[in-house]
């Protein structure tokens, strides 16, 4: 069966003029046209409201460099693909669903653009594009996935950049007291841009908080992903803090997570995880899904701890940080954690990934390596049901992760599977910029550059 993509969607002339009265209504002056770059930074321009409104239906040419810059904003020279001819000159339209007021800054408005080339076709290495195909391609199969990402997060100080607290006990009632009007202004503002917060949860670490969110279908869980980090960075930028996403901000802390939690349901909305009759609740479908993303867990590791920095989370990993491709219910030391208490409450939690990875990615890379488990009927190793860190349980010892990037490149380089899925246009560029980041980390060891991972990741996950 050929996957391609599915269309970006058009700006329609209803879409424009529920935006215009909007507009007018909350007397809005400019407006951001913001992307994703590789690793979920936001990017983009700001442009005047009344430029958006003439302008929407055509696009906005921009240049498409900073689709693939590093966090630090340099790009990576390819020697196969001018820059200048493949990345320059896209036109980005507007995704008029995901235009959004933003209630923190007055006068502004936000909306997400997807880039095009000069036929006016979509750009393989947009990672929304990524996420976009993969979802497609469940549709061709009648099956539409239920998802959403739990970023953890460390405040800091925006000019120390150290954290507001420095009490490792965690979940401390004193620190949801002092910094209340902070988490509130936080939850509001993912509130008044469609995110529905379920609870407001303080980690084991020092100012380490997190907003878990109701899932979402399709596309619509990466678009979540990409509202919650924005979110939380501006109104903490506006409170004088910094929240780093960064999967480990500190050698001291365990890591922060962004774990990706997930299910599938068909077209009739019918739950397609659960099995009553089984004795551990799971239908072949989702026996065959883990089994893909245990499969693939491997290189799966670059895209859930993206950066050198975010793969010390496996180098140092705290209690709950996973080391193996393995899984179990309700066990956190698995990478691949199974809830399976009721038909909508079935679902798989990939603890691999960190809170700097991709929303976009993160989505894309989990259908992929499911639905080629389902494609091919993969079959599910056996159930770790004691500590997951540990080999010495009775089965057979799978390799355990690498902290090193080097190795999480070379994994992605031998899954031939994944690499197809999500294209040659975006995995030539990624590994090309984790190649480089590859390069960077060794001269940093070399010449005991110790603030390395704090100057070029810190500030910008």
């Amino acid at each position: 069966m050929p996957f391609g993509s599915t269309p970006v969607p058009k700006c329609g002339a209803d879409g424009i003029v529920r935006i215009r009265a909007e507009i007018a209504e909350k007397t809005i002056k400019f407006v951001f046209l913001e992307y994703c770059d590789l690793h979920g930074i936001q990017r983009g321009r700001v442009i005047t409201s009344e430029r958006f409104l003439h302008d929407a239906k055509t696009g906005f040419m921009m240049s498409g460099i900073s689709l693939i810059r590093l966090p630090t904003g340099g790009v990576p020279s390819m020697k196969d693909m001018p820059l200048s001819v493949k990345f320059n000159g896209l036109r980005f339209l507007p995704d008029l669903a995901t235009f959004k007021i933003v209630p923190w800054m007055k006068s502004f408005a936000s909306v997400i653009v997807d880039p095009r080339d000069t036929k006016g076709e979509c750009v393989g290495y947009s990672t929304r594009e990524v996420a976009r195909v993969q979802v497609g391609r469940l549709k061709e199969y009648g099956v539409q996935i239920f998802s959403s990402l739990e970023y953890e997060f460390a405040v800091l100080s925006a000019n120390t950049l150290k954290p507001i607290h420095n009490d490792t006990s965690g979940h401390l009632i004193k620190y949801f007291l002092e910094d209340w009007d902070y988490l509130e202004e936080l939850y509001d503002g993912l509130q008044n841009v469609g995110l529905e917060v379920e609870q407001i949860e303080s980690e084991g670490e020092c100012a380490v908080y997190e907003f878990p969110i109701k899932p979402s279908e399709g596309l619509q869980a990466g678009d979540d992903g990409f509202w919650l980090k924005k979110t939380i960075r501006e109104v903490s930028q506006h409170r004088g803090y910094l929240a780093s996403f960064s999967s480990k901000p500190f050698p001291e802390f365990g890591g922060l997570s962004g774990h990706f939690k997930h299910s599938l349901k068909d077209m009739s909305g019918r739950m397609l995880f659960f099995n009553g009759s089984g004795s551990d609740k799971m239908s072949k479908t989702m026996r065959h899904w883990l089994a893909g993303l245990i499969h693939h867990a491997p290189a799966m590791v670059i895209f859930g701890c993206p950066t050198a920095s975010c793969l010390r989370r496996l180098a140092s990993p705290s209690r709950a940080t996973p080391l193996y491709p393995n899984w179990g219910i309700d066990n956190r030391r698995c990478s691949f954690r199974v809830k399976n208490h009721a038909p909508e409450n079935t679902y798989i939690e990939n603890r691999i990934f960190g809170a700097g990875c991709n929303p976009y990615l993160a989505l894309a890379v989990n259908i992929a390596a499911g639905l080629d488990g389902v494609i091919n009927e993969l079959p599910l190793p056996e159930m770790v049901e004691g500590d997951g860190h540990s080999t010495d349980n009775g089965l057979p010892g799978p390799q355990r992760f690498s902290e090193k990037l080097v190795d999480a490149v070379e994994a992605l380089e031998n899954d031939t599977v994944l690499c197809d899925a999500l294209g040659e246009d975006f995995i030539r560029p990624y590994l090309n910029a984790k190649r480089h980041e590859c390069d960077r980390e060794m001269e940093a060891i070399r010449s005991g550059d110790s603030a390395f991972y704090d100057r070029n990741y810190l500030p910008y996950l």
